[in-house]
């Protein structure tokens, strides 16, 4: 039942808020990661998961200037087989682990 609703709040969020960043708060060990991956995978041809805890490599694509063009040449340069239009969702996970990132939202 609650995985359903948050579910259905993912896809309004989708639907009603195609310009806003969405940020998904909680305690750890909660299921977050988990249904933001499982959204993904209902709702976009394309997701990017970019987990800043995983893989600190990640962090180098926000190091640089944080502006839009900059930030999709990097992104560009790293999934090259990725289409980035509306049908991607771009995931950052652990985003607290990347100041930088969080600033370019």
């Amino acid at each position: 039942m609650l995985k359903r609703k948050f579910l259905d709040t993912l896809v309004e969020w989708k639907n009603n808020h195609k310009t806003e960043c969405l940020l998904v708060k909680g305690a750890r060990q909660v299921g977050k990661t988990f249904i933001i991956r499982e959204f993904g995978k209902q709702n976009y041809k394309n997701v990017i998961e970019l987990n800043f805890f995983t893989n600190v490599e990640y962090r180098e694509i926000f190091a640089g200037s944080l502006a839009p063009d900059v930030i999709y040449m990097q992104l560009s340069l790293r999934f090259k087989d990725i289409v980035f239009d509306k049908d991607t969702l771009l995931f950052l996970d652990e985003i607290q682990l990347c100041g930088q990132a969080c600033n370019a939202l």
